[in-house]
């Protein structure tokens, strides 16, 4: 199945990477909370990835899918390992520009500021000159998911005469957790039509606020509660946009900040060019 767990797009390549650069390290294993032979992560590692201010919920479920993105890759790469495979000098040649920039980013992140603090201010003001760019370029929806392997009759009749599918959820499946193939809760904003098609019918039918299931498909029973719709081409208000504008200007400001740190060491090196060489073969 293929919804998406909000954070999890956040956290990216970038964060599993940060994981995998310390799995090997055993030093500490009372907080292990997966292993594969000898390879060890523990809860610390995954912590480290999560985004900070990230709800409790959230950051559960993306610790867990973090863990199982960590298993599958330890198992790909001790396979790799097994059949004697190794990289070549270009390859060899990837890993060490990889490095570099993983140096770069390291001190830009000593020199620069970890917090860009932005005001309500100068999201209203932002919002005010750019609220043509904030529109919906799909059909989303915001819903609340319970998927189940089976069809179960008492949760049935309990969410028949529930307001609530969140309030069944945290009263009977809190523990189940969220992943990436079988999401459980609040799924925030998601396209619509990355929903399997018999939900995608239910959900163009359903009025918001409405529950519907049991909906079957080849993952199990599905029920989904409609909190809204927002139509292709919509307008989002600002607290739609809240979000996306402040990454806008926290990695404004952090160009900002760049470009002066760059002009300000470029300074102190001695750089030489002879652009006649650029058209040589």
């Amino acid at each position: 199945m293929s919804f998406k767990i909000s954070y999890l797009t956040l956290a990216g390549i970038l964060v599993l990477t940060v994981i995998a650069g310390c799995t090997n390290n055993s030093e500490k294993t009372a907080n292990v909370v997966a292993q594969v032979n000898m390879a060890m992560v523990s809860n610390e590692q995954l912590e480290v990835a999560i985004p900070e201010g990230s709800p409790d919920e959230v950051k559960l479920n993306l610790k867990r899918n973090l863990m199982e993105k960590w298993i599958e890759d330890e198992i790909f790469y001790q396979s790799a390992e097994e059949e004697g495979l190794s990289l070549n000098e270009q390859e060899e040649s990837m890993v060490t520009v990889y490095r570099k920039q993983l140096l770069i980013q390291k001190f830009l992140k000593n020199r620069l500021s970890a917090n860009y603090k932005i005001l309500d201010q100068e999201i209203e003001d932002y919002f005010d000159v750019h609220q043509d760019e904030f529109v919906w370029d799909e059909d989303y929806v915001h819903v609340i998911h319970l998927l189940l392997e089976n069809n179960d009759n008492e949760i049935r009749n309990e969410i028949k005469d529930a307001k609530s599918l969140m309030d069944v959820i945290k009263k009977n499946f809190l523990d189940n957790g969220s992943t990436r193939e079988r999401p459980i809760g609040d799924l925030g904003y998601q396209k619509l039509e990355e929903f399997p098609s018999a939900i995608v019918r239910s959900i163009r039918t359903l009025k918001t606020g409405r529950i519907a299931g049991p909906i079957k498909t080849e993952h199990g029973y599905h029920y989904v509660q409609l909190l809204d719709f927002q139509k292709k081409g919509a307008r989002k208000d600002l607290e739609q946009a809240r979000d996306e504008i402040v990454l806008r200007l926290q990695l404004n400001k952090r160009e900002e900040d760049v470009n002066n740190l760059k002009q300000e060491l470029r300074a102190k090196f001695r750089i030489q060019t002879d652009l006649s060489k650029l058209s040589e073969l």
